[in-house]
């Protein structure tokens, strides 16, 4: 890949995880939603090459789950298949307007569409491991993704304008050597590691083995100095009871008002809520992963390193310490 291009992607992907970092730091306005942030550069970036803006959505979903922990979870799968889907639809529609003279859509239209298909894809990849039940909430996502996607369009013409910062000078061996990086073959041993643990967990159907495994996941969490934050687990099981107890299976337990909460569906809702719960702890051990020194993510962190620094020390309120961030 052309060096202009390389940079040009971790550019808009390290803008990703800065918007992404901002919503970190809001309060949640409705639990278990996020706005999604992140894809204000996505829309920002809708107009540079397709191959690029290609890359910047798998880099961006990469990133993102490096960053968060999440690499070696089902949520990455989840994240990637929105990020490529959502993005190359808004791509696809970008480009059908700039042909009829910017007048079939504005970019608040395209931006809502890709959050439809966001959400159409997110229930999509969560109905093939809880069930049917899944597409019972496919409402409430799509309207809340709407409203999402109208706010990510408004801040991303907010944001357009700015001047982007002369990262393209920074040299990239300042990244590794800040980040202290482990030898090639350690990394490799860490991720295998990672992702033979993770991959046996769905394999286990026992309910007291998969709580020992939750319990060993969180404690190597805490081990490689990762925080526990209970609300994503108590938010993944709700989302799990909800949407898995929809579809009964086996003799009645009880009723919540209309609803039946049976045996098996209870107990398949207790087994994916473990399993996922130790996966997602387990894979926070991901985040001392370091990416190649030359590598595309290589310098998107090193990017966002220097735009979060940089919105640490802005002064103001958010988006004005975002707009500084970015100059």
């Amino acid at each position: 890949m052309p060096s202009q291009n390389k940079k040009t992607v971790a550019y808009f992907a390290a803008l990703t995880l800065l918007f992404s970092y901002i919503e970190m730091i809001l309060p949640r306005t409705v639990p278990f939603f996020r706005l999604g942030l992140g894809n204000i550069a996505v829309l920002m970036a809708l107009k540079i090459p397709f191959a690029p803006f290609a890359l910047l959505c798998l880099i961006k979903a990469i990133a993102a789950s490096l960053m968060s922990g999440t690499l070696f979870s089902p949520f990455f799968i989840i994240s990637l298949a929105q990020s490529i889907s959502s993005g190359i639809f808004m791509y696809l529609l970008s480009g059908l307007n700039r042909k009829s003279g910017e007048k079939l859509l504005s970019v608040y239209g395209i931006s809502v569409f890709g959050a439809g298909i966001s959400a159409l894809v997110q229930i999509l990849c969560c109905a093939l491991y809880l069930g049917s039940g899944t597409f019972a909430l496919f409402g409430p996502i799509l309207i809340f993704n709407t409203a999402s996607g109208i706010l990510t369009a408004f801040f991303s013409l907010k944001f357009q304008d700015s001047e982007k910062t002369s990262f393209a000078k920074i040299d990239i061996e300042q990244a590794v050597e800040s980040q202290n990086q482990k030898s090639a073959f350690l990394q490799i041993l860490l991720a295998l590691a990672i992702l033979f643990a993770a991959a046996s967990i769905f394999f286990i159907k026992n309910i007291a083995i998969l709580a020992t495994a939750l319990v060993l996941s969180l404690a190597a969490q805490k081990f490689c100095k990762r925080k526990i934050l209970l609300l994503p687990h108590i938010s993944l099981w709700i989302f799990i009871l909800i949407s898995t107890i929809l579809v009964p299976e086996g003799k009645v337990l009880f009723k919540i008002w209309n609803v039946s909460v049976t045996e098996g569906a209870f107990v398949s809702a207790l087994q994916k809520s473990l399993r996922l719960s130790a996966v997602s702890a387990l894979s926070q051990c991901a985040v001392s992963l370091r990416p190649p020194k030359d590598s595309i993510l290589a310098l998107t962190l090193l990017y966002y390193k220097g735009m979060s620094d940089k919105f640490i020390k802005a002064k103001g309120n958010i988006f004005q310490r975002a707009k500084e961030s970015l100059n």
